[in-house]
């Protein structure tokens, strides 16, 4: 964390600039003033962060300390991958372009970001969109800083949100965004279409199973990741779950109530009815579970936030389950580790379910292991290699 930290002091999102403050209420003189050596230095610094650790990308100067954009940069956990080999960013544009105070402007910029990454010389293109908020100094260097930005949801990412939307009633996907995330969030009306599918080979070595295999083997419509799992030489090839899993009425795993790192239930009853807590085996017995995963924590309960401890406070891909008030259920991934979303925060995850008025929510396993796969398609994947990372349990709808 110390050495993450002195590479945020480090970090530059601009350059110095030497033009004069803009004229109040003139976007298109702030445009030309400033789109080529600040905004894009910005957007090119964050994207650099987004796919790499902080240590590669230092420099001389230094973003703005205890910013909000500090607080995130700081707590970026850093990607899975530790060398890119190439960048370049295509059809970069930006408007929006306005002064908020005497010392002080925000624009809006797009860009997509084609990333080649050194393990199997990986391309992918990230589409990424930003609301930067700048600040003019008085140091002679770094003369605009920036010191806020928000992440926009961009064209490509609401489109596809409609497409999988128009495939199937009953069910609708959004795109969602907060300050250092973008992803999807699944809403499926009858609660009874999801239940937990497992691997042929679960519980064994002999590995687990990506989620389009899970959605071939029982003919369905969507598959998001479940709970956490063994992952021999870190591969993603696990077939061994690491806590209590019921599939369609039959216990597949035990509870791993005294286990801190999966020691949350998240299942629905024969009602359809989403439980998430910290249960004892006698407590499952009587609840009756008909399909139920575990991890490790509790978001929202009774319609209000968990409290989660400042030392979980982190950037990631995430995933997550919820169930709103009219029985809904809620499926969330958000895009993590990659330029145009860091990834979210357990509290980002939070006000996500909250705005879908969730009664009971919790997380799933996260990181690379994120991945939600609709109608024979990937909707999102963490793991750039393959539609998803291997398995043992995911849950299904029908």
């Amino acid at each position: 964390m110390k050495k993450l930290l002195c590479a945020a002091l480090c970090l530059c999102l601009v350059f110095a600039i030497v033009s004069a403050p803009a004229e109040p209420d003139e976007a298109q003189s702030l445009k030309q003033k400033y789109e080529k050596d600040v905004a894009y230095n910005a957007v090119q610094t964050l994207c650099r962060v987004g796919c790499d650790d902080l240590n590669r990308w230092g420099t001389d100067r230094v973003v703005k300390r205890s910013s909000p954009a500090w607080e995130i940069i700081t707590r970026f956990d850093g990607g899975w991958f530790s060398t890119v080999r190439s960048s370049s960013y295509l059809d970069w544009r930006s408007e929006n372009w306005k002064k908020t105070g005497d010392k002080t402007f925000e624009c809006d910029v797009y860009c997509v970001n084609r990333i080649v990454f050194a393990i199997e010389n990986t391309t992918v293109d990230f589409p990424c969109g930003y609301h930067l908020c700048f600040e003019q100094t008085d140091a002679r260097k770094d003369t605009w800083l920036l010191y806020d930005f928000d992440n926009l949801p961009v064209e490509q990412r609401s489109a596809r949100a409609e497409y999988f939307t128009s495939l199937d009633e009953g069910i609708r996907v959004e795109a969602v965004a907060g300050k250092s995330f973008r992803g999807f969030m699944m809403v499926i009306d009858d609660p009874a279409r999801v239940f937990v599918g497992t691997t042929n080979e679960f519980n064994s070595h002999v590995g687990g199973w990506r989620v389009d295999q899970l959605a071939k083997k029982y003919d369905a419509l969507a598959v998001i990741n479940g709970g956490a799992f063994e992952d021999a030489g870190g591969g993603g090839n696990g077939a061994i779950p690491s806590g209590y899993v019921v599939s369609q009425g039959t216990q597949k795993s035990y509870n791993a109530y005294n286990n801190a790192g999966c020691n949350v239930v998240m299942g629905f009853d024969a009602e359809n009815k989403l439980h998430v807590g910290k249960y004892t085996n006698d407590e499952l017995a009587r609840m009756q579970l008909r399909d139920a995963i575990a991890f490790n924590m509790i978001l929202i309960a009774d319609g209000k936030k968990s409290g989660i401890s400042e030392k979980n406070i982190s950037y990631s891909a995430r995933s997550a389950i919820g169930q709103d008030a009219d029985s809904r259920v809620l499926l969330l991934v958000v895009e993590g580790r990659q330029p145009g979303s860091f990834g979210a925060s357990f509290t980002d995850l939070q006000d996500v379910m909250l705005s879908y008025g969730a009664v009971n929510a919790g997380n799933l396993d996260g990181g690379h292991s994120s991945a939600m796969y609709m109608h024979g398609e990937s909707v999102y994947s963490a793991y750039p290699l393959a539609v998803s990372r291997r398995m043992p349990a995911a849950f299904i709808v029908k």
